[in-house]
């Protein structure tokens, strides 16, 4: 769902503020190969791209196959295009980006089953309900031993409010398991200094 109003408000400052720094060491912990399909869910102003691409003048990183980037707001999949195509050009040849507005319960449209590596979203499993809904579609579009990593800020979000739907750690662990997950939990320091950006990594596994 897109949050509106004062809580869609807040969401957007959650965004800008926090998101950035926070992605780009949340990509960079996901160890990408150069054969990889990477998709991140509620790919926002497009800090996770730019993590996975630049600097482009560098020739030995490893890049992915395919990057699809899943955003419903419209006013963010216009920013990722611009991105994509004033920000991260040229491309190298051996990898793709594509943008998808499609919500992330159903992506049958551009995924198919078992063809993702990894999965990757930032304060995004709040707003996932029914969640497991959601995960079962994380489930099937990943490849046995693919992961799903959902970066979670629980001290930042509001509590007991209809959009913010999975504030909570324990249980967010459990639907992840009762859908098939092998469920590991790490809390990630990036600053000492700016605690805001500060999160704990939910980190689920597709089972061989």
């Amino acid at each position: 769902r897109s949050p509106s109003g004062i809580t869609g408000w807040f969401t957007r400052q959650l965004m800008k503020s926090a998101n950035p720094v926070s992605t780009a060491v949340g990509i960079q912990r996901l160890n990408i190969q150069s054969e990889d399909v990477i998709v991140e869910l509620g790919a926002g102003g497009g800090a996770g791209v730019k993590s996975i691409m630049e600097p482009l003048s560098d020739e030995k990183k490893a890049r992915p196959s395919r990057i699809v980037l899943v955003e419903i707001s419209e006013d963010y999949r216009s920013e990722l295009g611009r991105i994509v195509n004033d920000e991260l050009t040229p491309l190298p040849d051996s990898t793709k980006i594509e943008i998808h507005g499609d919500d992330c319960k159903n992506m049958s449209s551009f995924l198919q089953d078992n063809s993702v590596d990894k999965i990757f979203a930032m304060n995004v499993v709040y707003f996932l309900d029914p969640l497991p809904e959601y995960l079962n579609e994380l489930l099937r579009v990943l490849k046995p031993g693919g992961v799903v990593v959902f970066g979670c800020k629980f001290k930042m979000v509001p509590q007991n409010n209809e959009v913010f739907v999975n504030v909570e750690q324990d249980p967010i662990v459990k639907m992840m398991e009762g859908v098939g997950f092998q469920v590991n939990t790490e809390p990630v320091e990036v600053s000492t200094d700016e605690p805001t950006q500060n999160y704990v990594e939910i980190k689920g596994t597709k089972k061989n």
